[in-house]
């Protein structure tokens, strides 16, 4: 048991020193030494096994090491996507006990919207609970029409070009490409989508606005409510406001994460 602990805290520690050095990089092991308060020799032990696997370079001349290229790879399996999910998380944990109705955020995945958290576990009116993970149609859904609607012309262009060869039945709505074009600048225009989605118990809406952070559109926070609880322009009323509230802080902590990490 304790070199199992041992062996944990000496991890801990590497990561530390690689922490350190891309923070301070190029720097001797003197200076990582002081500054996560360790000997200079363990320290020094540390920084020469980081080169011998490949994650730090050490200059032969003044003797400073930096981090190699090799450390890019640690990140890459943590997407934006991932990233923007985390934050969202306790936003929408807030305002969804507020609004009671289960909400969603969807961020682009190729050719569709990709479900990437959701309160449908929390919230008791949620009527057929969906998982994050879950994929929808772009054109088919009010996540997918907001994301289109605020998304560079060039993107759009692009991506409705693209559904256009698609041949998917919930791509239909393509063969009118002036009409799309309609409906998302009127999507621009109130700042919102709405989709029916026909269920076989009851009849629900989807209520989605866009999530931008750091001038782009990231994501589109939605929620969803029974057509025959609520009238139209009552949601209306009550969800955009709040929604967009939110969408705003989602947005700011995501660019207040990424600012940070890139310290």
């Amino acid at each position: 048991m304790v070199g199992s602990v041992s062996t944990i805290r000496t991890a801990v520690r590497v990561l530390q020193v690689l922490a350190a050095l891309n923070a301070e990089h190029p720097a001797g092991a003197a200076l990582v030494a002081r500054r996560l308060q360790m000997s200079r020799a363990t320290t020094y032990r540390f920084l020469e096994t980081l080169v011998d696997a490949g994650y730090a370079l050490k200059d032969p001349v003044s003797g400073h090491y930096s981090p190699s290229q090799r450390v890019r790879s640690l990140s890459c399996g943590f997407e934006d996507e991932q990233w923007l999910a985390e934050v969202a998380r306790p936003v929408m944990q807030a305002i969804g006990r507020e609004l009671i109705w289960p909400l969603a955020i969807s961020t682009l995945s190729g050719l569709g919207m990709q479900l990437r958290e959701t309160t449908d576990m929390q919230s008791p009116l949620a009527i057929n609970r969906v998982a994050p993970g879950r994929r929808i149609s772009l054109l088919g859904s009010a996540a997918g029409r907001v994301y289109l609607a605020f998304c560079g012309a060039e993107q759009r262009e692009t991506l409705l070009d693209i559904l256009s060869t698609s041949g998917g039945p919930e791509d239909v709505a393509i063969t009118d490409r002036a009409a799309v074009h309609r409906d998302l600048a009127a999507v621009r225009e109130a700042g919102f989508a709405l989709n029916l989605l026909p269920q076989r118990v009851t009849q629900q809406c989807a209520l989605a606005v866009p999530v931008f952070g750091n001038e782009r559109v990231l994501a589109s926070l939605s929620i969803r409510y029974a057509d025959s609880a609520l009238r139209r322009s009552v949601a209306l009323q009550r969800f955009v406001p709040k929604l967009q509230k939110a969408a705003g802080e989602i947005g700011r902590a995501f660019e207040m994460s990424v600012a940070a990490a890139a310290k």
